[in-house]
């Protein structure tokens, strides 16, 4: 068995001892996919020589993948197949190093919560509680059909010439 399928190992093992979440798992055993396209079988025996040449094997997977992926994700797919690399290294080799092993917990952005049962908030719906104030006019159109816009409490001219604009090319 070469080295390289090695990594894929860790990767499982480390997934299933909760030092990967299943989705950094993953993402880095599809790095490892990608990148074995492109090396050699030398390569394939010895991580060493994948750090060395990881310049050229780049390069290489550009020019095979260059149709199928951009270039940030190429890069991005390097970046993971880097760390499960020093991963290994640090505790893939030795099992006392692997049971020492702290996990960093990435702090969440600071999204907006909103409850499971909503998906998408349908444009007629009214919009979410504000904490400013803010003119609301709503337009009767033919039949039962409104037009609803919201607008900051003072908005600018440079605003009000924009909503101008967008209204007048509904005209045409």
């Amino acid at each position: 068995m070469n080295e390289f399928n090695n990594l894929y190992e860790f990767i499982n093992l480390a997934q299933k001892n909760r030092k990967y979440p299943a989705n950094t798992a993953h993402g880095r055993r599809a790095a490892l996919k990608l990148f074995e396209t492109a090396l050699h079988p030398d390569e394939l025996e010895s991580i060493g020589l994948i750090e060395e040449r990881m310049k050229e094997i780049y390069l290489s997977v550009i020019s095979k993948h260059r149709d199928t992926f951009s270039i940030q994700s190429l890069n991005t797919y390097k970046g993971r197949l880097l760390k499960v690399i020093q991963d290994y290294k640090k505790y893939g080799t030795d099992p006392q190093a692997f049971t020492r092993w702290e996990i960093k917990l990435r702090k969440q952005k600071n999204k907006a919560i909103l409850p499971d049962n909503i998906k998408d908030t349908s444009v007629s719906s009214p919009s979410f509680a504000i904490n400013r104030h803010v003119y609301k006019i709503q337009i009767s159109l033919d039949g039962d059909l409104t037009c609803t816009i919201e607008i900051p409490g003072k908005p600018t001219k440079e605003s009000i010439s924009i909503i101008t604009k967008i209204i007048n090319s509904l005209d045409s």
